[in-house]
């Protein structure tokens, strides 16, 4: 008899999440994407995109305070959360297309698009290749350009093939060792709130549990270095000219995504500003909400965006 878990059960949002929560159609495409839509249709719009191996709701500290003052779209990417699992190769270009369409069926001519890790590399291209489409950009420990490549030696070891599926699967029998998976990625995972420990535990086992996300999770980490390693000698000249107005959000203890990339960053673009989140890692976003919240915020208002 095939193993059963209760975290093969649907994925449950954050609670103040949970009346927010919408799947639409691409059709150009032909598959479906989880969103939370929050806020007045007639407000600015902002997209949130979230990095790997993680959903949406990793905006649940933003997403109902920007919704005061914006249209705030948040998508589950392909393949991960409760987007569609598909059968083909989870690529760059399928993700950016996927985001771009998304804005088209919902009606968005431009947004601000704000990303954390893949999210940000992703929205950093779409800035690059197609810089009508956005009126801002916030890029959350996360860029196409890294004259100081990420690295990370768990996800090189997961980047393995048949080594990273296994230690993966592995996860299955010890809910504990999934969410101690998560550590590096925050500067002190045990310091979260109670209600965030215990949604990420959730968390977590739901992805590890889930075949279709561990397929997307290991397509998109496969095709995502070689992406980024051949686009860095063309970013320099595309991003001197990208007069997009950028945020570039730090964790000051992320060691994945470093000051140097984000110092770079600021040089080149010739409206980017740079804010460090002192003692956080990856996700500052989820690891200090209020002083990210609030320096987004206050950047959104003297941008007019």
């Amino acid at each position: 008899m095939a193993k059963t878990s209760p975290y093969q059960q649907p994925m449950a949002p954050w609670d103040s999440l949970a009346n927010l929560g919408k799947k639409t159609l691409l059709p150009k495409l032909n598959f479906s994407l989880f969103y939370f839509e929050a806020g007045d249709p007639g407000q600015p719009p902002l997209v949130m995109i979230h990095g790997l191996g993680d959903e949406a709701d990793t905006w649940r500290h933003q997403i109902p305070l920007l919704a005061e003052d914006h249209h705030v779209i948040a998508l589950d990417l392909p393949g991960f959360g409760r987007s569609d699992h598909l059968k083909q190769a989870y690529t760059p270009t399928l993700m950016k297309s996927a985001i771009l369409e998304l804005m088209d069926v919902l009606g968005l001519e431009k947004a601000t698009l704000i990303g954390s890790s893949l999210g940000g590399i992703l929205a950093h291209g779409i800035a690059a290749a197609h810089p009508e489409r956005l009126s801002g950009l916030v890029l959350v420990d996360g860029a196409l350009y890294q004259p100081d490549q990420m690295a990370d030696s768990s996800l090189q070891v997961m980047a393995i093939p048949l080594v990273g599926e296994a230690i993966y699967t592995n996860f299955r029998k010890n809910p504990d060792a999934a969410y101690d998976s998560l550590r590096p990625v925050y500067q002190d995972l045990d310091s979260l709130p109670a209600a965030d420990r215990e949604f990420l535990f959730t968390r977590v086992n739901h992805r590890v549990w889930s075949n279709g996300q561990r397929r997307a999770y290991f397509s998109t980490l496969r095709k995502l270095s070689p992406w980024v390693r051949k686009a860095q000698s063309a970013l320099p000249e595309q991003l001197a000219k990208l007069e997009i107005p950028t945020l570039v959000i730090r964790g000051e203890m992320d060691s994945l995504f470093s000051a140097k990339n984000a110092a770079a960053i600021q040089a080149l673009q010739p409206d980017a500003e740079v804010l460090t989140i002192a003692g956080k890692g990856h996700l500052p976003q989820q690891e200090d909400p209020e002083v990210f919240n609030q320096g987004l915020m206050d950047w959104l208002k003297r941008k007019g965006l």
